[in-house]
């Protein structure tokens, strides 16, 4: 479909035109999400070898910038702009402060949860073990919710990570369908990598990304549209 044949965005035709993005740039999305989850295996080798706490340090150094530098990449492609994979290694360097940050707010809860559980092998566990076990549980829930709107808003609007968090908030509270949505689809997405295969850990953060952007796109112009 050619770019001046494509409909507007918005909740009508969200699905069918990201679905549209997706087809006919799959090879360069294939390979990007190639390429993040190349950035993202000694995250990974680290959790296989036991090293939670290394992994989830690892996770917000390198797997955060590399989550935005592949939003970036795809942000291009739903923009219609010509891109190139060096598109990630420029944004690598260009969002990693503020992905740091990001990625550093959604591993404090699990950093947390994982000094936990020691008390859980005590005989008697005390009921403030489980309520702290139930608000990093919250708090886990709260801010990787948020990481749906603040990472896509970094690489589409160029912002600093305060007016990130503050619009993601605002955004993700105002569509809450839409938020529940994308949070399902990335539900289904990991517990199909866990009972299917691992290999689809290779395509599957490029194809969310992908809707992750474009609903970020729609709401943001649907909220700016509104004030």
């Amino acid at each position: 479909m050619d770019v001046d044949e494509r409909p507007p965005l918005n909740r009508r035709t969200y699905v069918r035109l990201t679905f549209t993005y997706l087809w006919h740039h799959l090879p360069q999305i294939v390979f990007a999400g190639l390429v993040f989850s190349l950035i993202c295996t000694p995250t990974f080798l680290l959790f296989v070898f036991g090293l939670w706490a290394l992994a989830l340090i690892e996770g917000a150094l390198a797997v955060a910038p590399a989550w935005s530098a592949l939003l970036a990449y795809e942000a291009e492609i739903v923009g219609d702009v010509p891109t190139t994979i060096w598109v990630m290694v420029k944004a690598l360097a260009h969002y990693w402060g503020r992905s740091v940050g990001l990625g550093l707010l959604n591993v404090f809860p699990l950093l947390a949860a994982y000094l936990t559980l020691p008390a859980l092998m005590q005989p008697d566990v005390s009921p403030i073990t489980w309520l702290g076990l139930a608000t990093d549980a919250l708090a886990l829930l709260v801010v990787f919710n948020l990481s749906l709107y603040a990472f896509p808003l970094l690489v589409l609007y160029d912002v600093s990570l305060g007016i990130a968090l503050r619009n993601a908030f605002i955004l993700s509270a105002r569509y809450i369908i839409n938020t529940v949505g994308l949070f399902s689809m990335g539900v289904l997405f990991i517990l199909a990598t866990v009972y299917l295969t691992l290999g689809l850990l290779f395509f599957f953060p490029a194809i969310w990304g992908i809707f992750i952007v474009n609903n970020c796109r729609m709401v943001a112009e649907e909220a700016t549209a509104d004030e």
